[in-house]
């Protein structure tokens, strides 16, 4: 460890089931100068600390009773839970298998460490993450540190960057609460733009997929999963644009959901109505958000894509 640093001063949260025995992980931590050390056992315990006071290290087993931890994990990162969505994360897990591991992978969590683990290797993981933490990766489908296996294509999509570490910053006793917050904010304002673009550019390539599956007339699983997929997406999309300039294109994410969902609903005879639109309100939402990260598009220029959109078959699907 870095002799000008202490941990003494993190904030970290460690949670284990209730059944299972974190007395020597505690002890292993307090070893390495933690002193300010939460516990829980449950999701629950987990989303009271994000919602009440979020910690700089999240340490939390993978198996707990009351939800999955690698969903939670990814609603962080995505910022849907929590203040901050860099913040440090190691999973922990006594049953390591080929599906955990790639679950906590998918998840955008920093490390996983099996147990038992020796105090020598907790040590090494968070010296890993204070000192040489990976850049973060941002694409259409995940956020978080650069170490998945992403195919080259992802890698080219993907926009790496350096999130603040709260840990390193806690450690090192160099900067306030306030602008540690501050450097998180603005780091959140400037991925949510990214992700916007990003969102933007997947619902083209999951609508084209989508067309295609059906005139080729896979009507299978795989088509579901696309509708899914386009669901989810746009709906990110819309929850991302609340409080920007671009606020009003949530009109047509709105819509295009509204459509996924009938045809969902209804996916081997889709209304003829629904697969006219489907394209239609995809290329508005490309054409709304296209400069979301230059900020050239303005408010009025949005609103007459949607006038636009809105005006014969679209208004169909905005009005219903």
């Amino acid at each position: 460890m870095n002799t000008k640093t202490s941990f003494n001063k993190v904030d970290l949260l460690l949670v284990a089931p209730k059944n299972q025995n974190s007395a020597s992980l505690r002890q292993s931590l307090t070893d390495l100068d933690f002193r300010d050390i939460r516990t829980g056992s449950t999701i629950q315990d987990i989303e009271n600390s994000l919602e009440t006071r979020p910690p700089d290290l999240l340490i939390t087993d993978a198996d707990l009773t009351d939800g999955d931890a690698c969903a939670l994990i990814s609603d962080i990162r995505n910022h849907r839970i929590g203040l901050n969505p860099f913040m440090s994360i190691i999973v922990t897990t006594w049953r390591p298998s080929e599906s955990l591991v790639h679950r906590v992978v998918e998840s955008g969590a920093d490390d996983l460490l099996v147990q038992p683990a020796s105090r020598g290797q907790l040590r090494s993981r968070i010296d890993a993450l204070t000192f040489n933490r990976k850049p973060f990766i941002i694409t259409a489908r995940y956020i978080g540190p650069d170490r998945r296996n992403l195919s080259r294509s992802e890698k080219l999509a993907g926009t790496a960057i350096n999130v603040p570490n709260l840990l390193l910053a806690k450690a090192s006793g160099d900067k306030d609460a306030g602008e540690l917050q501050r450097a998180v904010d603005a780091t959140v304002t400037s991925v949510n733009k990214d992700k916007i673009s990003r969102n933007a550019v997947h619902i083209g390539s999951l609508v084209k997929q989508i067309l295609a599956a059906y005139n080729k007339k896979s009507i299978d699983g795989h088509l579901i999963d696309l509708l899914g997929n386009l669901i989810m997406t746009t709906q990110d999309a819309t929850r991302r644009l609340t409080g920007t300039p671009f606020a009003t294109a949530s009109k047509l994410c709105d819509a295009l959901v509204q459509v996924a969902k009938r045809m969902e609903q209804s996916f081997r005879t889709p209304a003829n109505k629904d697969l006219r639109l489907l394209p239609q309100l995809a290329m508005s939402i490309h054409l709304a958000l296209k400069d979301v990260n230059s900020n050239t598009q303005t408010a009025e220029d949005i609103s007459e894509v949607i006038n636009w959109v809105t005006k014969g078959v679209g208004a169909r699907a905005v009005g219903e």
